[in-house]
């Protein structure tokens, strides 16, 4: 079989496969797909402190625990910093094209928590993602996708 280097070049992938639904627990028997699987994606990717995963150099960059982080920030420009340490890290995903993500900060009997909104856009269609953080959890609000 020959492939034409130009049709290889601008071939797009249009299946991101399946997988367990695994968010905060392993469903077993339910599968993820499409702009959702990446979503899911996203939600491990930031609950999973980095350096945790074994293996090479990807694994060891691998993860943006936003627990740690809500404990971590304390001036105006940490806060101001966290959207686009939020899009540095999932953007490493190769599914995603591109992200956004907003966080608004609550403050109550001086204890910070934030909701965060991400919203990402792949090739088979876009997926949004609410997240509410605080020091010790991070809870999933919300997650659309196909």
């Amino acid at each position: 079989m020959t492939v034409n280097a130009n049709t290889a070049a601008t071939a797009t992938v249009t299946d991101f496969g399946k997988d367990t639904s695994c968010t905060t627990a392993i469903l077993s028997g339910r599968f993820s797909t499409g702009t959702r699987l990446v979503g899911e994606a996203c939600y491990r990717r930031l609950t999973t402190p980095r350096g945790m995963l074994q293996g090479g150099q990807d694994e060891q960059n691998y993860g943006r625990d936003l627990s740690q982080m809500c404990g971590a920030v304390v001036t105006a420009s940490d806060a101001a910093a966290l959207p686009g340490q939020i899009q540095a890290e999932l953007l490493k995903d190769e599914r995603i094209e591109s992200v956004t993500a907003t966080v608004v900060s609550i403050v109550l009997n001086k204890i910070a928590s934030w909701t965060i909104t991400i919203d990402g856009d792949t090739a088979l269609g876009p997926f949004s993602l609410v997240l509410g953080v605080s020091g010790v959890t991070v809870d999933l609000l919300g997650l659309t996708g196909s």
